[in-house]
C-alpha cells in the first residue's frame, strides 16, 4: 500500500513536471519561430535553449510511461535539433523574400525621377517592411496645391489609378506579402497634397 502511495506521489510529480516544461517548450518554440516568419534567424543562444527543454520534456515522458530516460532524453535532443533546423530555414526563405523585394524597389528608384505624363513625375518608390508599406511618391510639377481640385484627384484615384494598380502584375507581388500601397502626392514645390492607400483586400479578390 505504502509503495503504491509513492507510486502514486511519484506520477504525480512526474505529471507537474511535463506540464511546466510542456510551457517552457511552447514558449521557447514560439521564441524562434515568430522572428523566423519575419526572417530573423534564431538566436545561436536559443539552441542551448531548445535542446534542454525539449530533451527535459521528452526524458519525463518516457519516466512516466517507465521507459529509459536516457532513450527519452536523447529523442528529444533529435526533435530539438529539427526543431531548430527548420526555423533556421523558414528565417532563411523569409530572408530572400525581404531581399527580393529590397531589389526590387533599388531597380525601380534607378529609373527615377521620370515624367509619367504631362502633369505628373514619380520620384520615388519606398518600402517599410515592418509595417508592410510600399509607397509611390509623387509631384504635380505644374500645380500649387492651392490650384488642385481634391475631388478631381480623388476621382481620378478611384477610377483610374486604383483600378491599374489591382491589375499590374508586379504589385501583385507586394499584395500577395500583404503590403499596401500608398500613393503620396506633391504639388510643384513638394508641399503634401493627398495620399491614397490600396490595401491586399481591395486588389486581391
Amino acid at each position: 500500500m505504502e509503495a503504491e502511495q509513492v507510486i502514486e506521489k511519484k506520477s504525480i510529480w512526474v505529471k507537474a513536471a511535463m506540464f511546466l516544461l510542456s510551457i517552457a517548450v511552447v514558449g521557447q518554440i514560439s521564441a524562434i519561430y515568430l522572428p523566423a516568419f519575419v526572417g530573423q534567424s534564431p538566436d545561436p543562444t536559443s539552441f542551448i535553449g531548445t535542446i534542454l527543454w525539449i530533451s527535459l520534456l521528452f526524458m519525463a515522458i518516457w519516466s512516466w510511461q517507465g521507459k529509459k530516460k536516457l532513450k527519452g532524453f536523447l529523442i528529444g535532443v533529435l526533435v530539438a535539433l529539427i526543431v531548430h533546423f527548420f526555423a533556421g530555414f523558414i528565417a532563411g526563405y523569409k530572408q530572400a523574400e525581404v531581399n527580393a523585394i529590397d531589389v526590387a524597389v533599388a531597380n525601380s528608384n534607378k529609373e527615377l525621377p521620370k515624367m509619367i505624363d504631362e502633369e505628373t513625375r514619380m520620384d520615388l518608390a519606398s518600402i517599410n517592411q515592418k509595417s508592410k508599406y510600399y509607397s509611390l511618391s509623387f509631384t504635380l510639377v505644374n500645380l500649387l496645391v492651392s490650384e488642385i481640385d481634391i475631388g478631381i484627384l480623388n476621382d481620378n484615384f478611384e477610377q483610374s489609378i486604383k483600378p491599374s494598380t489591382c491589375g499590374i502584375q508586379q504589385f501583385q507581388l507586394f499584395f500577395s506579402e500583404g503590403y499596401t500601397i500608398n500613393y503620396v502626392y506633391k504639388d510643384k514645390n513638394g508641399k503634401f497634397i493627398s495620399q491614397y492607400s490600396i490595401t491586399p483586400k481591395e486588389c486581391i479578390k
